[in-house]
């Protein structure tokens, strides 16, 4: 007895029913997959008739009724000596594919309609268009502080229409929203950044900042001061002169910030929140890597098409960023000198990067507290890390690292010296 399990690309039908073209609008918009039509929900095979029909009828109704076309292959199966109908469908190339007006996508098992910010996405994608590329109705725009950027940078003393239009800020008598996001009128709902400062943790409240309704160069700005401000050089004895020591190396938030305001989703309709701690900086940015982007790419700061292409121009015309590439490498760059190193949690939805203190002190907390302090600054840590970091004897740490697992606050994976402890879920993405 042969049977299949249903996933995220296999879908079975135990007959035909018209459901079957939303399944192959969801796999069309997505990975492709599978579809068996004569296996039940629970993978039972059993069998499937009138196959000839039932093939003709679907290949006229996706010519009829969907738009682009999905690409799909039939192929007759006997399977438990029953016959059985694959379809085969591919991945799309031009995405989102409509079944009679809607356009679907695929949750765990499930075929539902495509969310909004999803169908976005997909439509830009398709018309090679990024977010901060489309046109908005708004024609009165104040440039203010991208003008005192533009003095600064190329000694240009007025903004006019020419230079809005080199700038890719406009186009035939129309703003877009990378204007928008750059003017001193900055309107854009979730174009803001969220900034709490706090001692040990979240408890321990010490200053509330929202940045919105300006420009994103203004946000920059007004981060880097307000790091300067909280996280300042220490001035160290040392002989024969005192030297100057970063507690964060200055280098690796700049780009963090960057990364976090020119190439977040702002599809998703949320801010970039900034927490910082007296021993790190967590830094989290909406939306997952962007298309095309592996980690291997994100993390090398490899040549890549930025999410949002206007601003990613701009802040490169300024100076500010280097065109070729993320900052990640940079980031991690940075900390080369030290004994720390950047983490980076990945999800579909946000970009966290982690950027600790260097040489903060944990052995001054107590050991709960250093525990699970040392494990947020360091997600995915090994036992023997931990201990040299908080300075406690192996089987009272591991006593401590059980207790904290038992009440939830940690978790762990992995075996003998594998063995790693962490604080959030995600995919961390190494920085060796």
């Amino acid at each position: 007895m042969m049977n299949f399990v249903e996933s995220k690309t296999m879908e079975f039908k135990q007959s035909f029913t018209t459901n079957i073209y939303k399944t192959i609008s969801a796999f069309s918009n997505l990975e492709g997959g599978t579809v068996l039509l004569g296996v039940r929900d629970d993978g039972e095979i059993v069998g499937l008739e009138e196959i000839k029909k039932i093939k003709l009828n679907i290949e006229n109704t996706i010519n009829d009724v969907f738009n682009p076309r999905p690409i799909i292959e039939f192929k007759n199966l006997i399977l438990n000596d029953k016959e059985v109908l694959e379809i085969k469908v591919e991945k799309g190339k031009f995405p989102p594919y409509f079944y009679k007006n809607v356009s679907y996508m695929r949750t765990d098992t499930s075929t539902v309609p495509m969310d909004m910010k999803t169908l976005a996405k997909y439509m830009l994608t398709s018309e090679n268009v990024s977010f901060d590329e489309l046109d908005i109705k708004n024609t009165a725009l104040n440039f203010d502080y991208l003008e005192k950027g533009l003095k600064e940078a190329l000694g240009l003393e007025k903004i006019n229409d020419s230079v809005l239009i080199t700038l890719g800020l406009k186009k035939d008598g129309l703003f877009n929203r990378a204007a928008m996001l750059l003017s001193d009128d900055n309107s854009i709902s979730n174009a803001y950044i969220d900034i709490a400062k706090f001692k040990i943790s979240t408890d321990q409240f010490v200053d509330r900042i929202k940045f919105e309704k300006n420009s994103l160069l203004k946000y920059y700005d007004d981060l880097l001061e307000l790091f300067n401000k909280y996280y300042p050089k220490l001035s160290i004895v040392s002989v024969p002169k005192r030297i100057e020591k970063e507690q964060i190396p200055y280098g690796a938030f700049k780009e963090a910030i960057l990364n976090a305001i020119i190439h977040r989703d702002y599809l998703i309709d949320r801010g970039i929140q900034i927490s910082m701690y007296d021993y790190m900086i967590e830094i989290n940015s909406p939306g997952g890597l962007p298309e095309g982007i592996s980690k291997e790419v994100f993390l090398s700061g490899g040549t890549s098409i930025p999410r949002n292409k206007v601003l990613a121009s701009v802040f490169f015309r300024l100076g500010i960023i280097d065109q070729f590439g993320t900052g990640i490498k940079r980031i991690i760059n940075n900390y080369h000198h030290t004994d720390e190193k950047p983490s980076f949690v990945i999800n579909d939805n946000q970009i966290k990067i982690i950027l600790p203190v260097i040489g903060y002190e944990y052995h001054k907390l107590n050991t709960e507290e250093a525990i699970v302090t040392y494990l947020k600054a360091h997600p995915y840590s090994k036992r023997t890390e931990i201990e040299s970091r908080i300075n406690v004897e192996k089987t009272t740490l591991l006593r401590r690292l059980n207790e904290l697992i038992d009440k939830g606050l940690i978790h762990k994976t992995g075996a003998s010296l594998n063995t790693t402890y962490y604080i959030w879920i995600g995919d961390l993405l190494g920085c060796n």
